[in-house]
């Protein structure tokens, strides 16, 4: 009876140091996967039009006066804070332009108005054009509560 305890106990040992190694390449891979559900933007919610955002008070915090109309956007965030909007935005001035972070702000859940940190658009508006945007705000614990322009 003993010697069978004995060899159970040797056997359970054997088995769990068997899993005890893990070598640093299979930490690595953890830690990449971590990091990338980091990263992996989510969908938040669609906004059809211009949902009434509070106008800032202060002239340093509104979007710039231009001549774009929020069709609508959606908003997508990352577990590590990242934020992101993907916007449909008709331009009812001139061609052969391009939206510009100071021409549009998001309202966060902090009361702050925050432009782009970079926009990205494919070729430039032309004249009564629609076209999809893609909004980069950075990385923030705040939400995105909705996109506001400024019209002439």
């Amino acid at each position: 009876m003993l010697a069978r305890c004995l060899l159970i106990a040797s056997v359970s040992l054997t088995s769990l140091s068997s899993y005890a190694t893990i070598d640093d390449s299979d930490l690595n891979d953890i830690k990449n996967s971590i990091e990338k559900s980091q990263d992996t933007m989510h969908y938040v919610r669609t906004v059809s039009g211009s949902i009434p955002v509070p106008m800032p008070k202060h002239n340093e915090d509104k979007p710039a006066y231009s001549y774009y109309e929020i069709v609508s956007y959606d908003i997508y965030n990352s577990q590590g804070g990242k934020r992101m909007i993907q916007a449909v935005i008709t331009n009812h001035s001139g061609g052969g332009i391009a939206l510009k972070p100071k021409q549009i702000k998001a309202y966060f859940s902090n009361n702050t108005y925050v432009e782009p940190t970079r926009i990205e658009q494919k070729g430039k508006f032309a004249q009564g054009e629609t076209k999809s945007v893609t909004l980069y705000f950075g990385e923030t614990d705040a939400s995105i509560i909705g996109l506001l322009t400024r019209s002439y």
